[in-house]
């Protein structure tokens, strides 16, 4: 499966609070079905330097194609509220635990049927610059990145999928910062197994500030400029 997305633009509020918004496409060749993301409203507050509340809506259609027996384009409302914590260290790393909370409603346009379900994602993840702690973060730098992500389903009381994602990031300038990210992914293909290698997931992050600096207040809150 692969995607393309530039993941929460952001743009100023006020000093600690900020908007961000979402676009996104993916495609699954193999499970013949593409989806198209968008997100609005976004909200991210700095309590801290390492501490931020998120929340906000995504809306995400997926298109399966025609001739797929059994299954049907859906509409997914996805309001979500979360927290970001960062373990602040000497390295000038990003290590950080991301918790969201969702709330999927999910429209069925065969069945003209809603259904509900929630799930809590915990992506436990490093950032770290691929150069010197003088130079981390600065424009015209790499940086690595891995994390994981298990997702409790509260509908079925387990995890289901759990990923795994390493990457290499880009800063090319104040306003814009680009990923190159491999997710693998393990699910339950049914409800009596246990987890499973299910896909690859291959994605492409452009993130995009409107204001000069402004994703390091985002992404790297503890970093003094």
């Amino acid at each position: 499966m692969s995607g393309a997305s530039p993941p929460f633009p952001t743009t100023p509020s006020r000093a600690t609070l900020r908007g961000f918004g979402y676009l996104g496409w993916v495609k699954n060749p193999r499970a013949e079905y593409s989806l198209w993301y968008g997100g609005f409203p976004g909200i991210i507050h700095n309590t801290r330097p390492w501490f931020q509340v998120w929340a906000g809506l995504l809306d995400i259609y997926t298109n399966n194609y025609t001739g797929v027996t059994g299954k049907q384009d859906t509409l997914e409302l996805r309001p979500f509220i979360g927290e970001k914590i960062f373990l602040p260290n000497k390295l000038r790393w990003n290590i950080y635990n991301f918790s969201r909370l969702e709330f999927r409603q999910t429209y069925h346009h065969d069945t003209h049927q809603w259904t509900n379900a929630e799930r809590l994602r915990l992506r436990f993840g490093i950032e770290a610059p691929l150069t010197s702690r003088e130079k981390a973060w600065k424009v015209k730098t790499f940086y690595g990145v891995a994390n994981v992500e298990p997702l409790y389903r509260f509908d079925k009381s387990d995890i289901d999928p759990f990923r795994a994602q390493v990457g290499l990031g880009y800063v090319a300038n104040p306003r814009i910062r680009m990923e190159l990210l491999y997710y693998a992914n393990w699910g339950r293909p049914d409800p009596a197994s246990g987890l499973a290698f299910t896909e690859n997931i291959i994605r492409l992050n452009v993130k995009i500030g409107v204001k000069h600096a402004l994703l390091s207040h985002v992404w790297n809150p503890g970093e003094k400029e």
